[in-house]
């Protein structure tokens, strides 16, 4: 049964999966429906939609698939043209598509936090608390990673949108405790009781074995004893690749690691690059695989890999619920500006350096690559730091926590 007072959710969000796929909202969103809520998404359509239905019945979840212009793998300017026009957007599309609903609660994830004024109108129109899931901090993020300075016309647009946002929302879900006193510091006017630890969360996949095959190693030329660290998702300059790529040149005659890097993003080019000149032996590198194979090579892995390097407000990548999920050791190499070392650490699922120490980096590679037994108690307690803390049904709870009568 749903929580009392509220039954219909609207979750607006700018990563919502295409029809048929699934990522950790539309898990999150699948629980609610578990749950006994009507739920219904306003997202933007992905390159894989159909141009037609603009509304669609989905899992029992009504989504709305709404054209923004491009976002996701977008230029800085396209990105931010279209950021522009998404409130407008999402709303005509909602007194089109919803009119006579009635919304008992507002769900949205960061990023954007552009749509300050849609959750300011929504909430009046509907009398409908709001719930932020703070995934990213911006403009903050922005900063480091200079795309503009701080105090610049840029900055104080996005600031205001991300000080009016704050003040909106009734509940703050912050990724980790260190994402909590980051707020807090940097942002006074916050009560402390609207924040707490609300981290991505995902339903877990049942799983026969964790391990992959001898098959899919053979079909992509791995190798088969030596131990897999693997980095896959966004390739961006926030996770100072260069570090990774210097590290397997400096282990290019060392037989018992191998490296798996894939994806897409603004660094992809720059690996490409990197490898064509050395040509290691001892790495892999692809754009896409089918879904199959990724699965089968993510199991087949050893240790999963979090890079983290510009940042100086708390980031907590949601790829390593996949290692957590798939019970494969993490190594991190990050900077104290994240506490993800200190969980993986603490919490016996892995191994942390400092984000630039290749010494250390390479100390640890070659401890998980020629310790096979501890790699798999790290990986063990990895699958119980998810089921423990980041499975949808905890994050659910976490959020309706608040509404129950």
């Amino acid at each position: 049964m749903h929580k009392a007072g509220i039954k219909n959710i609207l979750f607006i969000t700018i990563a919502w999966p295409a029809s048929g796929e699934k990522n950790l909202y539309s898990d999150l969103m699948d629980e609610f429906v578990r749950q006994g809520h009507k739920v219904y998404v306003a997202g933007n359509q992905t390159s894989k939609d159909p141009a037609a239905p603009f509304r669609a019945e989905e899992k029992g979840i009504t989504v709305l698939r709404i054209r923004t212009g491009k976002i996701r793998k977008a230029s800085y300017l396209q990105k931010a043209l279209s950021l522009l026009t998404l409130g407008r957007k999402i709303s005509k599309a909602l007194k089109v598509y919803l009119d006579g609903v009635t919304i008992d609660l507002i769900i949205a994830p960061t990023p954007p936090i552009t749509l300050s004024f849609l959750y300011k109108n929504l909430k009046k129109k509907y009398g409908a608390p709001f719930y932020l899931l703070l995934k990213d901090m911006w403009p903050q993020g922005s900063v480091d990673l200079r795309v503009f300075r701080k105090y610049s016309i840029p900055w104080i647009f996005f600031r205001s949108h991300e000080i009016r946002i704050y003040k909106l929302a009734d509940y703050i879900g912050c990724m980790s405790p260190l994402g909590i006193s980051y707020i807090l510091k940097n942002n006074s006017f916050i009560p402390e009781r609207k924040l707490e630890v609300c981290p991505n969360s995902i339903h877990p996949a049942v799983m026969a074995q964790a391990e992959g095959s001898a098959e899919i190693r053979s079909k992509y030329n791995i190798p088969t004893d030596a131990c897999v660290f693997i980095f896959s998702g966004n390739l961006g300059v926030g996770h100072g690749l260069h570090f990774l790529v210097e590290a397997i040149r400096a282990l290019s005659d060392y037989p018992k690691a191998y490296f798996i890097i894939g994806g897409s993003g603004t660094h992809f080019k720059y690996l490409e690059s990197g490898f064509s000149e050395f040509s290691p032996k001892n790495a892999l590198l692809y754009n896409w695989l089918p879904r199959e194979d990724f699965v089968d090579i993510l199991k087949t892995s050893d240790v999963g890999l979090i890079l983290l390097y510009k940042y100086t407000s708390p980031q907590f990548p949601s790829r390593i619920l996949s290692y957590l999920e798939y019970s494969k050791a993490t190594l991190c190499a990050v900077n104290a500006s994240t506490d993800i070392g200190e969980i993986v650490e603490s919490t016996g699922s892995g191994l942390s350096v400092e984000h630039g120490n290749l010494e250390e980096f390479i100390k640890s590679i070659k401890y998980l690559s020629e310790h096979p037994s501890e790699r798999k108690k790290m990986g063990e307690n990895g699958h119980k730091l998810l089921m423990d803390q980041f499975t949808v049904e905890k994050g659910y709870g976490i959020i309706t926590n608040h509404f129950q009568k």
